[in-house]
């Protein structure tokens, strides 16, 4: 009787140490944030909501995230911190803006192409290439960027969980082909009205608020801005191609 107790006794407390746990929804952000920066993808795909694990298992997780930028450069990914900016609650919703501190990759590609496209290095295999980096940056900092990205949260089953906004990629991604069009066509209107219906499907999308904003004020994007924003246009499309192949 008294061992039946004692390990009822213990599954009530470490039950209320999990939801203590995930009753903080920085707390969970910033346990989310670290795991993943630190390539501990199986402690960071735990955090993420029931909807978005049930539409991408941990392999096909762990996969998309190795084809960001930051995410394959092995090492030099341990390299970035982050600071949230915000965090908005609102009942079962959450959503925060962090800054990320990572290293430049756009930066380091450059400084590395004429390297790797001497002798064999254009037939180089990604081993070899971050043996490359690793050896290229071994004696000098590393160039480093600022970022911020939108961090989605919901509250389920008693604790907060991160909410990326799977299930819902391929309506975003129609919905920016669709906005892009009508922008090509100075529909301007439409094609604000068409990235705002993106935005509440994903609300993690900040870019595109910015991109809003300039609609709404009749802004004209400086040529950097705009390369900017189709580089996440296609990163999104991008990902949804991968989704369906």
């Amino acid at each position: 009787m008294y061992s039946r107790f004692r390990m009822l006794l213990w599954a009530v407390i470490l039950l209320a140490a999990c939801t203590s746990e995930q009753s903080d929804p920085a707390a969970v952000l910033n346990r989310y944030l670290s795991a993943t920066y630190r390539q501990d993808l199986q402690t960071a795909y735990k955090y993420l909501s029931s909807q978005d694990r049930a539409f991408r298992n941990f392999e096909t997780f762990a996969h998309h995230l190795s084809m960001e930028d930051i995410m394959s450069d092995g090492p030099f990914m341990k390299k970035t911190t982050f600071f949230i900016e915000t965090l908005q609650i609102d009942g079962d919703r959450g959503r925060a803006i962090v800054q990320v501190h990572q290293p430049d990759v756009d930066r380091m590609t450059e400084d590395l192409l004429l390297v790797a496209l001497s002798s064999a290095g254009s037939g180089m295999n990604p081993s070899e290439f971050n043996a490359l980096l690793t050896k290229q940056y071994r004696d000098r900092p590393v160039p480093m960027i600022t970022i911020r990205k939108g961090v989605g949260l919901v509250r389920e089953a008693g604790g907060w969980r991160i909410s990326a906004g799977w299930p819902q990629e391929a309506q975003v991604g129609q919905l920016l082909l669709q906005a892009a069009r009508f922008e090509e066509l100075g529909a301007l209107k439409e094609a604000q009205a068409k990235y705002e219906e993106a935005l509440i499907l994903n609300p993690n999308l900040i870019a595109l608020r910015d991109k809003i904003d300039s609609l709404a004020f009749g802004i004209k994007p400086s040529m950097e801005e705009q390369r900017d924003f189709q580089k996440f246009v296609n990163k999104v499309l991008e990902k949804q191609q991968q989704r369906i192949r």
